[in-house]
């Protein structure tokens, strides 16, 4: 079956732009006055980022015989710019998805994406940027800030929300987590599953649904080990992550981490990810040079979906209502 691509005009265009142009000026301008930089970084290049969920479109330039891909996050470049020496920088612009799951309500293939890093500093201070900024943004758009800010843990969630405790999945026992999970009649989960898999399922079956019930920000934090992605172990509990996810009226909006540091940890994760999915783009060896070389300091950073942010303070049901202009698929 056959599809095409359309670009669809909001049906008040002047007045979304407007709306949009008011909340950009006024993140900017919280940005500026909190001391960071904001560098413009490539949206294509030769390699992306180590997330085999993700697909950066291939984009092959006539002339050139081996293609660039969109980036699904300025994350690398922002980093090898801490790495030399940037303190406090963040990228406000479009980002790129792959993939039928990436076009929904809370979806597009492209779409805006804030990301910053603060070298020394710690989880709690990105949680207090989100709430600062999205105060700021409220502000600007005529519209009152989230009311209610909460910070709770994955295991915390999960006891309270699906049912379950987290410990054997924690200690590496799949089987013994999906005997749980299924008790508490959770959809979907069989002892053959890896780790991600069973967390993920939680997740969407059972916390999630429960934060959809929630109003104003929500941080999820210490998620288990094999979500890591880029984060760090914790030293005081090597079975989970520093890793905190933000979410306004139950959806999800930022992601962030304490960041890993160690070049070849970085190489040892990314060469799993490869082997799990070989389509994934080259590893990037610029960015592993320049983290051997130079180093990162130790540094948070989070990835914010401005869109997301922007329909939520406005209380829209889609990231469509907010952009002037969207994409969509017909078949």
């Amino acid at each position: 079956m056959t599809g095409r691509w359309s670009l669809d005009r909001h049906p008040s265009p002047v007045g979304c732009v407007r709306q949009r142009s008011a909340a950009l000026s006024a993140l900017r301008r919280a940005l500026e006055d909190d001391g960071f930089l904001e560098a413009d970084v490539p949206v294509a290049g030769p390699a992306s980022g180590q997330d085999a969920h993700l697909v950066p479109p291939r984009l092959d330039m006539p002339g050139f015989d081996a293609p660039l891909f969109l980036q699904t996050s300025p994350e690398l470049a922002l980093k090898r710019l801490v790495c030399a020496g940037l303190s406090h920088v963040y990228s406000l612009g479009p980002v790129f998805r792959g993939g039928r799951e990436e076009l929904s309500t809370h979806h597009q293939p492209v779409f805006t994406m804030l990301e910053w890093y603060r070298p020394g500093s710690d989880l709690d201070e990105l949680v207090a940027d989100v709430c600062r900024w999205a105060t700021r943004m409220a502000d600007a758009l005529g519209v009152a800030p989230p009311s209610v800010t909460r910070s709770v843990s994955v295991h915390e969630a999960a006891r309270l929300w699906a049912g379950v405790s987290l410990d054997p999945l924690l200690d590496g026992d799949g089987p013994g987590f999906a005997v749980e999970a299924q008790r508490a009649g959770i959809e979907g989960c069989g002892v053959a599953d890896d780790l991600v898999t069973l967390f993920s399922r939680v997740v969407v079956e059972r916390i999630e649904p429960a934060l959809r019930r929630q109003s104003g920000f929500t941080f999820l934090q210490g998620y288990p080990a094999c979500m890591s992605a880029l984060a760090e172990l914790d030293a005081a509990d090597p079975r989970v992550c520093q890793r905190v996810e933000a979410y306004l009226d139950g959806i999800e909006i930022a992601n962030g981490y304490v960041e890993l540091s160690d070049p070849a940890e970085h190489h040892r994760r990314w060469s799993a990810e490869r082997e799990a999915c070989p389509d994934m783009p080259p590893i990037d060896e610029a960015f592993l040079h320049d983290l051997a070389r130079d180093g990162l300091p130790p540094c948070v950073g989070m990835a914010l979906g401005v869109d997301r942010l922007i329909a939520g303070l406005l209380g829209a049901e889609t990231i469509a209502e907010i952009m002037p202009l969207s994409l969509r698929w017909s078949t």
